[in-house]
């Protein structure tokens, strides 16, 4: 059993990083990002998942399947920037000066929901998710004997 697992260890890793990039795109799709440059993220995971599978099972593929991995791995960290920039922005929220119909002056913020609670930013490290499951991937199939 050892050598059996010792052997196929690669081929485990890389299959647990497509199932990885599947899980990654239900809940992108899930969490609705699938607007603007958002939607790259999506793709990506997409990507990864069909590119470890096809570096897996397609003779030759391996330095094509490791290159597209590594570009995959990239766009976690183009994720990485766009979620830090929006989590930046919630931190001073903007403030407007209103004025009713009978002159009286008081402070909106733009950011804050219909219930007066501040809408929460994404989480910075979220597409680092990307990043880690191209480098993983990619290593496996590197690695790998065919």
């Amino acid at each position: 059993m050892r050598e059996v697992l010792v052997k196929r260890f690669p081929e485990l890793v890389a299959l647990f990083a497509a199932l990885g990039f599947l899980t990654l795109l239900a809940e992108l799709l899930l969490t609705g990002h699938t607007e603007g440059i958002q939607a790259l993220a999506p793709l990506a995971a997409a990507v990864g998942a069909g590119v470890v599978l096809l570096g897996l099972w397609v003779r030759g593929g391996r330095f094509w399947a490791v290159g597209l991995l590594l570009l995959v791995g990239g766009t976690g960290l183009v994720g990485l920037v766009q979620h830090a920039e929006e989590a930046l922005e919630a931190l001073a929220p903007a403030r407007v000066q209103l004025v009713d119909k009978e002159g009286r002056e008081y402070f909106a913020y733009p950011g804050l929901g219909e219930e007066g609670e501040k809408e929460t930013p994404p989480p910075p490290l979220a597409p680092l998710a990307l990043s880690g499951l191209g480098i993983l991937g990619a290593l496996a199939l590197y690695v790998r004997t065919p």
